[in-house]
């Protein structure tokens, strides 16, 4: 049986093989995502959350493509958006408004308005806030959607956890506020977990998971009965980035949960959770051609024209020949691979690199799709067989003319001097 990471390693070769010829002077950069690789992780979260009364998700903010987006929409997984340009492209591509969850942490009036006629599901992340959408609702016992409200764990241990913390109504500092606001109304049937600071571990999560999963409980007891219906969260980062041996799979990551909250997986609440991370990094890679190679304090870098990544040191790279070969990897040195805004690789071990090669970077679907990245070149996506059609397209990318345009209007005979 072929293992995971050997089918991820074959496909990168024939995509690379195939792309390479199109990195020019002209598009020296371009991303790929690979469909084999997003239905594996698909099966994985429905293999391991297979009861109905949980809803994988991904985030627009992570993945922002429509053909993916599109994708992930005909095989079972939700979406969640975060601003208005968010929610149009989630509806761009597919989504229904019962598929669509609304967790922007600011929205106007009117904006409120076209979320509560659109009946869409959706959070309100503070008091004022809920003071608007009692004013909107007139008769919420009839709203088809489904509305709740965000709220930060305050769980950890760490004081200082909280210190960026700006999403959602703190737990701990209004409990017993919150409790009345559920008491005084009905149509609140859901809870959206707002991470007090990003988890580093599964343990980090569950805990936060578990605090607001106790306040549900409460809430269940003020009332006298069931009232929340759902709980909505992040799966934290479940990706492992050593190797492409590194099957990901979540077993773990249910084990964790349900030790620490043993009655999670009962089917008392239903579940959302954002698996963006899980569901998309591994699928996606960069593909840049080395414009320059040079030394630097001791340092050898590669000069590509990829942004920079979040965090180069987690980077993975893999080099080619400019004709998409593999390059003989038995002796290799430490580069950096630097891009014109930052480092997109940190002290990574390669073979000789040289002018006119071509860098694989991997596992950066990510942070490089999303509706918050800077990729502006052509992004393809790719089959098993590495084969491109017209449809492979997933976006055309911008012209240096095209993002000019966006910088302003330049009317020099209205100039304040």
């Amino acid at each position: 049986m072929v293992s995971f990471g050997s089918r991820i390693t074959t496909q990168r070769l024939t995509a690379v093989e195939r792309l390479a010829p199109t990195l020019t002077d002209a598009t020296p950069v371009l991303g790929v995502v690979d469909y084999n690789i997003l239905d594996h992780l698909i099966q994985r979260v429905h293999e391991a959350y297979a009861e109905d009364w949980f809803q994988p998700a991904v985030s627009v903010g992570t993945m922002a493509l429509p053909g993916v987006l599109e994708h992930f929409r005909a095989r079972g997984i939700g979406v969640q958006t975060r601003t208005a340009v968010e929610l149009e492209i989630a509806r761009n591509s597919g989504y229904f408004p019962h598929e669509i969850v609304h967790n922007a942490p600011v929205k106007t009036p009117s904006q409120l308005q076209e979320l509560t006629d659109a009946a869409l599901s959706f959070s309100i992340s503070n008091f004022a806030e809920l003071t608007r959408v009692d004013e909107l609702l007139h008769d919420a016992v009839d709203y088809d959607g489904a509305i709740g409200l965000q709220v930060t764990p305050q769980a950890s241990a760490d004081d200082n956890a909280t210190t960026f913390a700006h999403v959602g109504i703190g737990l701990r500092d209004h409990r017993q506020d919150l409790i009345e606001v559920f008491l005084e109304r009905p149509w609140l049937t859901q809870l959206h977990v707002s991470f007090d600071t990003p988890p580093t571990t599964l343990q980090q999560t569950a805990e936060q998971v578990a605090a607001v999963y106790q306040f549900a409980e409460d809430v269940e007891h003020a009332v006298g009965g069931p009232r929340i219906r759902g709980l909505h969260f992040s799966a934290g980062d479940a990706v492992g980035k050593s190797s492409d041996d590194c099957d990901p799979g979540l077993d773990n990551h249910r084990f964790v949960h349900q030790a620490m909250i043993p009655d999670l997986m009962h089917g008392k609440y239903e579940f959302t959770i954002d698996f963006s991370g899980f569901l998309t990094a591994r699928a996606g890679m960069i593909l840049a051609r080395v414009e320059y190679t040079k030394d630097l304090d001791g340092r050898m870098i590669a000069v590509v024209h990829a942004d920079a990544q979040p965090q180069p040191d987690m980077t993975r790279v893999v080099v080619f020949d400019d004709d998409g070969q593999p390059k003989d990897d038995f002796q290799q040195y430490y580069y950096d691979v630097a891009g014109p805004n930052g480092l997109v690789a940190q002290s990574v071990p390669l073979p000789v690199v040289n002018e006119g090669d071509v860098l694989a970077i991997l596992d950066v679907g990510a942070s490089s799709f999303g509706s918050r990245a800077n990729l502006t070149a052509p992004v393809y996506g790719i089959r098993a067989d590495g084969l491109l059609t017209e449809s492979s397209v997933l976006a055309s990318g911008h012209s240096v003319r095209d993002l000019a345009k966006t910088a302003g209007v330049y009317q020099p005979e209205k100039l304040l001097h």
